[in-house]
C-alpha cells in the first residue's frame, strides 16, 4: 500500500493530466488512488464519469469493481469485473478480485476453488495465503463455531464505554455496511455508514418502521416489540430497541445473521451493565 504522501503526489499528477485532457484514460489511476486513500465517494464519481466516456476501457471497470466491493455493493462489483474481463480477458488479478467478491457474498466454496488454483500457480503469494486463511475462518463461522470467535472478541466489547465505541465495533463486523444509534425522535446520536447511505434518512426510516410495527403489535396482543428485521433485495435492516434508543444495522444480503446476533447479544448485555454502573450511557 502506497504511503499517504505518495498517494497525494499521484493524485496531484493525475488531476493535472485530467484537467488538461478530460478524455484521458488517467481517470482510472486517479479513482484508484482515491480508493486507496479511503475516499470511496470521490473515487466512484471520477470512475463513473470516466467510464461514461470510455465504456469499453477494461482497467476502468476493474477499478470500479474494487470501489464497489469496498462500498459493500457486491453484485455491482461482480458486474463491473465481468465487463473488465469482457474487455481484456481473465487474468490472475481478475480471478483474485472475483474470489474476494465471492467471499463477501458468502459463496465460500466457489471462492476456495479459485484461490486454490491461484495458490497452485503462485504458492508464495501472501495475499492468496491470507485470503485462504480468512476463508477457513469464515467457513468455520458458518458451521457454528461462533462462541470460539466471541471468546476472542469479548475483550473488544468489554472496552466499549459509549455509543460511539459500540458503533465503531459493529461497523467492523463482516457484511455490516452501516451502524446507527437513533433516538426515539428519529435523530441520529451516533453513526458509521458506507458512503451510499444517508444517516439522517436511514435513521428516520428505521424509527418510522419500528413505531408502525410497535403500534401494530400492541393491537394484536403479541407483547412488547424488541426488534424487527426488514429484508429487501440487496440489504437487511435490523432495528433493535435499547433503553430509549434504537440500534440500526444495515447489512449486505449475505450477512450471517446467526453470528451477528451472537455478537449483538453480547454487546447489549455489556452495555446494560455499563448503564447500570454509571446510571446513563455517555453520548459523545
Amino acid at each position: 500500500m502506497p504511503k499517504p504522501t505518495e498517494l497525494d503526489e499521484r493524485i496531484e499528477k493525475c488531476e493535472e493530466i485530467l484537467s488538461q485532457n478530460p478524455d484521458s484514460f488517467i481517470f482510472a489511476a486517479l479513482s484508484d488512488a482515491y480508493r486507496k486513500k479511503g475516499e470511496l465517494a470521490k473515487a466512484f464519481s471520477i470512475c463513473n464519469k470516466g467510464l461514461k466516456l470510455h465504456p469499453d476501457y477494461g482497467p476502468g471497470h476493474l477499478v470500479m469493481a474494487k470501489i464497489n466491493m469496498e462500498r459493500g455493493m457486491y453484485a455491482e462489483a461482480e458486474k463491473e469485473l465481468a465487463l473488465a474481463i469482457q474487455a481484456d480477458g481473465k487474468t490472475r488479478t481478475t480471478e483474485l478480485i472475483l474470489a474476494q467478491i465471492l467471499m463477501k457474498k458468502g459463496q465460500l466454496k466457489d471462492a476456495k476453488i479459485i484461490l486454490e488454483k491461484l495458490k497452485a500457480a503462485d504458492p508464495e503469494n501472501p495475499l492468496i495465503m491470507e485470503l485462504l486463511k480468512k476463508l477457513k475462518e469464515e467457513a468455520e463461522l458458518g458451521t457454528g463455531v461462533v462462541e470460539d470467535i466471541m471468546a476472542k472478541e469479548r475483550w473488544q466489547i468489554e472496552k466499549i464505554v459509549d455509543f460511539k465505541d459500540a458503533v465503531d465495533y459493529l461497523k467492523l463486523l463482516p457484511f455490516v455496511l452501516g451502524a446507527l444509534v437513533v433516538g426515539e425522535d428519529g435523530l441520529v446520536v451516533e453513526g458509521k455508514l458506507n458512503p451510499q447511505f444517508n444517516r439522517e434518512i436511514l435513521g428516520a426510516i428505521a424509527i418510522t418502521i419500528f413505531k408502525c410495527a410497535k403500534r401494530g403489535m400492541s393491537k394484536i396482543g403479541f407483547g412488547r416489540l424488541e426488534q424487527i428485521l426488514v429484508e429487501v433485495e440487496k440489504f437487511k435492516l435490523w432495528i433493535i430497541e435499547f433503553e430509549n434508543y434504537r440500534f440500526v444495522l444495515c447489512c449486505a444480503a449475505e450477512v450471517n445473521l446467526g453470528a451477528l446476533k451472537v455478537r449483538m447479544t453480547e454487546l447489549l448485555e455489556h452495555m446494560r451493565s455499563v448503564v447500570s454502573e454509571s446510571s446513563e450511557l455517555r453520548v459523545r
